[in-house]
């Protein structure tokens, strides 16, 4: 069963809090600018295209949210994970002396959290907690669902903006380059500019997002982390189907669709399997 944060759960940094902050408040002020005035304007409403976009944009919305929650929430330090001291002198064991405790392989420390990290990934500013083991698979869907979240947006947005406006002037091009530096300072703070805004911002996140998704879906596939890569160790890859069931779970055709649902993961985030011990032990529990 999942442990869940009970303390420090707001980012210790100022970065970390301030794209938190955006974040959970673009996420249903976006839903409410595509539902309230976007969907209105490009579908007749009560039809068959209209109840469609309504429940696709349900349920990208309720994945998002979910798996932000569960990657924000989830405890994946070595905070409650009983460690025997014996395992000290190991082989890829490790002695944390932050923490002052034994860390198991694949477990590093993080200087923000301020505790050591189950399989760390790496430092996520935007939930300003770290990615690991047990919310691993709360990231990645997170970072799916909003890239397909936001390359539906800027369709849509692209549209609306081009039938409501077409805007093709210079001064039009000035206000897509600096959105939000000409709504604030009050240059131009019409209905036009609220929907440039939006467009821009989905435009910024869905470049972000697409060079995310692919660097994580591709250290996956391997069965690595960030950190891992950047030290250049490569003792976890177990087959490419194997590496997807070890952060999604067993249960992972469910809960690529529903945040919510159990998957359980093959390991503990304390013993690991190596491509050599998962060439000799894998057959057997097959």
């Amino acid at each position: 069963m999942l442990r869940l944060r009970k303390s420090k759960l707001l980012p210790q940094q100022v970065s970390d809090l301030g794209a938190f902050i955006f974040v959970t408040l673009m996420i249903p002020v976006t839903y409410i600018w595509e539902v309230a005035v976007v969907s209105q304007s490009l579908f007749p409403k009560d039809s068959i295209s209209w109840y469609f976009h309504m429940f696709f944009g349900l349920v990208v919305v309720i994945n998002i949210s979910g798996n932000f929650l569960g990657l924000w929430l989830v405890d994946t330090s070595t905070r409650h994970i009983m460690i025997p001291s014996a395992q000290l002198g190991q082989e890829r064991w490790h002695y944390c002396a932050v923490c002052e405790a034994v860390s198991p392989p694949r477990a590093w420390h993080c200087s923000v959290c301020g505790v050591c990290i189950l399989k760390r990934e790496h430092h996520c500013m935007f939930a300003g907690y770290c990615v690991g083991h047990f919310n691993h698979r709360y990231f990645i869907l997170f970072l799916a669902w909003m890239w397909m979240g936001v390359l539906y947006c800027t369709y849509f947005n692209s549209l609306y903006v081009w039938t409501e406006f077409g805007l093709v002037s210079p001064l039009a091009l000035l206000k897509f380059v600096f959105p939000l530096l000409i709504l604030m300072s009050g240059m131009d703070i019409s209905w036009t500019q609220v929907a440039i805004f939006f467009w821009s911002v989905h435009v910024a996140a869905l470049l972000l997002t697409s060079v995310l998704l692919v660097y994580h879906v591709r250290l996956i596939h391997k069965g690595n982390t960030t950190f891992e890569a950047n030290r250049k160790i490569s003792n976890y890859n177990l087959g490419w189907k194997q590496n997807w069931i070890e952060v999604l779970g067993y249960k992972w055709y469910i809960a690529v669709f529903w945040p919510f649902a159990k998957s359980k993961l093959p390991h503990n985030g304390v013993e690991w399997d190596t491509r050599e011990t998962w060439k000799l032990e894998a057959p057997k529990n097959r």
